[in-house]
């Protein structure tokens, strides 16, 4: 593993809750406006959807972080999280190794 990647990305998925599209709607401007606060801490981040491709479910958010409480900071002060648009939130060590958005691979 390359040292450079180590303990600096962190997943997050966020499932909606029921008030999920309420609260979307309702914090749009507020959460976009928040994370053009945090770009330089996110690889990328979006609405992860149901299968027809039609209605947010949840919102997944890949991280460059130095730790993760700095990852739980960031996503604790979304307005989606904060207004209650997420029924569960789920954290995960990551390691970039391959892809378009690190330019490539790491081996």
């Amino acid at each position: 593993m390359s040292q450079r990647h180590e303990k600096t990305a962190y997943v997050v998925v966020c499932r909606d809750g029921p008030n999920g599209a309420l609260v979307r709607a309702a914090q749009n401007a507020a959460h976009l406006a928040y994370i053009e606060t945090v770009m330089d801490e996110l690889n990328v981040a979006g609405p992860l959807y149901d299968e027809g491709r039609e209605q947010p479910v949840g919102s997944l958010y890949c991280l460059h972080t130095p730790s993760l409480a700095r990852a739980k900071e960031i996503i604790e002060n979304d307005p989606y999280v904060r207004h209650g648009a997420f029924a569960s939130l789920e954290y995960f060590p990551h390691l970039p190794a391959a892809g378009r958005y690190i330019g490539g691979k790491i081996w």
